[in-house]
């Protein structure tokens, strides 16, 4: 007697035990032996115990879970997995009349191009469910014979379109030929995409009417809704795969459009542009594309349509995707660029990364002046005529009235060239019009005003607890996250002199208070002349030309410049000499301001100095009770009497000086590059894989969806 073939039965499960335990009570009553019966479940990460109960009740059947919520991907993960020669679909909610296997097999084994075939599908009370699937106008299809008394009208074996996947056989060779379903689909229309690849390759479907399965239809499904969300969106999908030239046409006739779900429609149309752009020829795309965009335009907005193209490029591994990062002061130099330039070089090589400055500013001078590797970044200077008009070397926007004009709209428009735009320096007059956007707030330095543009911004990161806290007093926002600043300032071991350094920027407004801290040295000298024998004051910091508060300062000096030296726009290495070398480190931003948003609001530079093992004494305001522990790593002080009084202790005393500065020096670890660059790497990551994924609609949350009210 010659051995029947083997034949694996696929069926998906998603919290459907009841269901599933009858289907497979059936397939036990089938005429077929046991022994060449491949039975296999596919579980599509069921919230229920199907799984377990599964294993209990049906020791026999292999049962695996898959990863995703996805009826075609289930399928694949069952082909894979079957052994048999022929291979089933079979829903969950479907069972077979014993002699279904065997009469399909026996037709499937007399004629090798019959690729598929499936019997008379029954609903439970006896009426019609399918009969095979034929094409209607507009390319929808349906069950023929659907929701029909049978009356033996469909007794006539016949090749058919297409075949209801509910209970359908499969010649392996066929499956094999055409390769795997296409887990874009989901659910629904996958089995119609498929018979359109079986009839492409010459394989033939067969209705055989003998085959007998009953079906619970929709049993297994979330309803009508769910049904017709899949058919409606795949139905595009199908378009651009087999008919892209009707692509544009069908927009119209869809339910999406007819019942005005614009969001469902652009969603499903995004899929189906990926699908043309996979799968047409160069000319069918050059054909169907502006048609396709002219049609979209009339119901969305020129943006959006703008933006599928380019994300798409980034979906399909065309290009990189691109972030443009806007700081108005990059041409200075200053901890919040550092901060920025620093997450560019930790992007550059999984981003297309280009600075923009309103300024002339080079990459190189950036690498000079951070001591950072940017070769994978670009600079484009957009000068602003509003401030360019005026000579104005800074760039402020408080000076920017609500009945004037944006200037900054220029960079707004700029914005929409990138996947992504980082305003990097808390300007907040730039509306992105990026598909995502960054705002780095450093501190919120203006009120809103009819330019304020924050609101439209993805995402805000602030870069201390004391910025976090003037968002909310001030502009009612709450910051995505805070990320300190990376510091990694640390030099090579040198004696320490008697030196007290202060870096800052010799800021026009005065912010960094050099001219009270050369008054504060000389009170020191004036108080303490033989204990503060051969120390000296050293501030260092940057300035524009012409500076009006560096040259208060040079005045001041004029008077007595003695153990007193200035260091402007000095190097990077000369920076680093100075901190190796000096044994206390000064910072009074702050000091006798009311105004927080002239207060320091991190700190870097006295991270550097703590990196260096200089005693911190700083001003106790803004982010900096955040970095100095007062007594432990360093002292905090509110008036320059106690500038000078925490100095005086430190000079007096060596061991006192000795154990700040080791506590400063650990204390600095806390805001090295480590945990910043991890914490930058996984959010930009999480954007990349948002915006370069297009992910598959989860049929348990669309029925939650399209359930609600």
């Amino acid at each position: 007697m010659t051995t029947l073939p083997i034949c694996s039965f696929i069926i998906v499960n998603y919290n459907g035990l009841r269901h599933t335990k009858d289907c497979l009570k059936s397939l036990q009553k089938l005429a077929y032996p046991e022994s060449q019966l491949d039975l296999i479940v596919i579980d599509n990460c069921s919230q229920d115990d199907s799984v377990s109960s599964l294993r209990e009740l049906f020791p026999k059947v292999r049962i695996f879970v898959n990863t995703a919520n996805n009826f075609a991907k289930a399928l694949n993960l069952g082909i894979s997995e079957a052994k048999g020669q022929y291979i089933g679909f079979l829903n969950n909610d479907a069972t077979l009349e014993c002699h279904w296997l065997e009469i399909l097999v026996k037709r499937l084994e007399t004629e090798k191009k019959i690729g598929a075939a499936s019997g008379k599908l029954l609903f439970k009370d006896g009426r019609i469910n399918s009969a095979g699937i034929q094409q209607l106008p507009n390319f929808y299809w349906q069950d023929v014979g659907f929701g029909e008394k049978d009356s033996g009208q469909y007794n006539t074996e016949r090749e058919v379109e297409g075949l209801c996947w509910a209970a359908v056989l499969f010649r392996r060779e066929c499956l094999e030929d055409l390769g795997p379903i296409d887990e874009d689909f989901v659910m629904y229309f996958e089995d119609v995409e498929f018979s359109k690849r079986c009839q492409k390759r010459g394989w033939k479907m067969l209705y055989t009417p003998a085959a007998i399965a009953h079906h619970e239809y929709r049993g297994s499904s979330k309803g009508s809704k769910l049904t017709e969300y899949f058919c409606n969106r795949n139905r595009f999908l199908y378009l651009a795969k087999h008919e892209p030239l009707q692509l544009v046409k069908s927009i119209h006739t869809s339910d999406f459009f007819s019942n005005k779900q614009y969001d469902l429609l652009f969603e499903s149309l995004f899929f189906a542009i990926k699908k043309l752009l996979d799968y047409q020829k160069p000319e069918i795309v050059a054909t169907v594309l502006p048609q396709l965009t002219e049609k979209l335009a009339v119901i969305y907005s020129r943006m959006k349509i703008d933006r599928i193209l380019p994300r798409l490029e980034v979906v399909r591994g065309d290009r990189k995707m691109s972030i443009a990062i806007y700081d108005h002061g990059l041409h200075f130099i200053g901890g919040g660029q550092k901060y920025v330039a620093t997450i560019a070089s930790l992007l550059q090589n999984e981003f297309d990364i280009t600075f923009i400055a309103n300024k002339p500013v080079a990459v190189s001078d950036l690498e000079s002046w951070y001591g950072l590797n940017l070769s994978g970044c670009k600079i484009k200077i957009i000068p602003l005529q509003f401030y360019e008009k005026r000579g104005m070397q800074c760039i402020d926007s408080s000076i920017i009235a609500e009945d004037m004009e944006n200037p900054f709209d220029e960079i707004a428009r700029e914005s929409k060239n990138y996947d992504l735009f980082v305003n990097a320096n808390q300007l907040e007059k730039v509306k992105p019009l990026s598909p995502i956007s960054v705002f780095f707030c450093h501190f919120p330095n203006t009120f809103r005003n009819r330019h304020f543009a924050v609101d439209d911004y993805t995402f805000i990161i602030a870069n201390s607890q004391f910025t976090v806290k003037w968002l909310e007093k001030r502009w009612n926002l709450q910051p995505t996250f805070m990320l300190y600043p990376p510091v990694e300032m640390a030099t090579a071991k040198v004696s320490k002199e008697k030196i007290i350094l202060a870096v800052g920027q010799f800021e026009a407004g005065g912010t960094k208070k050099q001219i009270e801290l050369i008054q504060a040295f000389r009170n020191l000298l004036a108080d303490y002349p033989d204990e503060l024998q051969g120390w000296r004051l050293i501030l260092a910091g940057s300035s524009v030309p012409k500076n009006p508060y560096l040259k208060a300062v040079h005045n001041l000096l004029k008077q007595d410049s003695r153990a007193i030296e200035l260091k402007v726009n000095g190097s990077l290495d000369e920076i680093k000499l100075l901190y190796a070398k000096s044994s206390i480190f000064w910072h009074g931003c702050g000091l006798g301001e009311v105004n927080p948003q002239r207060f320091e609001h991190f700190g870097m530079a006295t991270v550097e100095a703590m990196q260096n093992s200089c005693a911190p004494i700083a001003f106790c305001g803004g982010g900096q009770p955040e970095i100095v522990e007062h007594g432990r790593s360093g002292f905090l002080f509110n008036t320059v009497e106690e500038l000078c009084h925490y100095s005086h202790q430190l000079i007096v005393n060596p061991d006192l000086l000795a154990e700040l500065q080791a506590g400063a020096q650990q204390r600095s670890q806390n805001f090295r590059l480590p945990p910043f660059e991890h914490k930058v790497k996984s959010f930009f990551e999480i954007i990349h894989q948002e915006y370069a994924t297009i992910r598959l609609p989860n049929p348990g949350e669309i029925a939650q969806m399209l359930d609600r009210p």
